[in-house]
């Protein structure tokens, strides 16, 4: 019994739930005192639930549980939305998120999705798509894809530099690679992998020696993981952009949400010009 309690008091939550509660137990004594210097102005003790939360709370239930609250399910998720609702306060009042960088950081990027959501875009024209789709286009060409098969041995030292380049000779010499080298976690066989995807991969002098190498040909390459014995079985040459018909969906996609971002800037900067910035020195 005794080493439960003691692993109960190691628990994280439990501390978190006691200086909360000391918190809670200090403020009901200094009742009346001034509020911290930095601490948020008093608030009303008073929460509100609002129609537009309940409805907010069961939509929230319906999407994780493909199905509407029960009444003591949407009464339990009322409940949690009022302690969360109170304990905000109370750490605002406390100044406590002006302490705690990650809670600013997230009530501003929450205030920063708000503005985006905010923003109303227009349809784009086709003239408008078609305009970005030229400025653009090296976003929407068809890139180099490569497909290569590849006998890996671990390690990057003497001894496993020494058994690659054996395994060179005797695959370049027309042997099978088949259960040579040592087991690789993505496999032996890569098919259609853009230069990029190799670099994001195995690093980028693995795949710019990949890049530069002879189509049917084994080739020494060095990745992060150790040394790869690399057969190109063939590659798909890089293409410009392909016809606006067939681009049409990503285009717009790309127009609105660098549109989107745009007005989230203009709207960010039009809120920070309410405000006074004062920079010591």
């Amino acid at each position: 019994m005794i080493s439960r309690l003691r692993a109960v008091v190691r628990e994280p939550l439990v501390h978190f739930l006691l200086v909360g509660g000391a918190l809670f137990a200090l403020d009901a004594l200094a009742r009346g005192t001034p509020s911290a210097p930095g601490a948020a102005p008093e608030e009303p003790r008073r929460v509100v639930v609002t129609r537009a939360v309940a409805d907010e709370l069961a939509a929230a239930f319906r999407t994780e549980h493909d199905r509407a609250p029960s009444p003591a399910e949407l009464d339990a998720a009322v409940a949690r939305w009022v302690d969360d609702e109170i304990l905000y306060r109370e750490g605002r009042r406390r100044g406590l998120e002006r302490d705690d960088p990650r809670t600013r950081a997230r009530v501003a990027s929450r205030m920063a999705f708000v503005l985006r959501a905010q923003s109303v875009i227009p349809e784009p024209s086709d003239r408008e798509l078609r305009a970005w789709l030229a400025a653009h286009a090296d976003r929407f060409a068809v890139p180099e894809r490569i497909d290569f098969t590849h006998v890996f041995v671990r390690g990057d030292d003497e001894v496993a530099r020494a058994r690659a380049h054996e395994l060179l000779g005797t695959l370049t010499a027309g042997a099978s690679p088949t259960r040579l080298g040592d087991t690789f976690s993505g496999g032996r066989h890569y098919r259609g992998r853009t230069v990029r995807d190799l670099s994001a991969t195995f690093g980028e002098a693995f795949a710019l020696g990949v890049r530069e190498q002879r189509e049917g040909t084994w080739a020494l390459h060095v990745s992060r993981f150790g040394q790869h014995v690399v057969r190109v079985e063939g590659r798909t040459v890089a293409t410009a952009t392909a016809d606006f018909a067939s681009l049409r969906a990503d285009v717009r996609h790309d127009w609105l949400e660098a549109r989107r971002d745009r007005e989230t800037r203009a709207a960010i900067a039009k809120v920070r010009a309410r405000w006074e910035i004062v920079r010591e020195r």
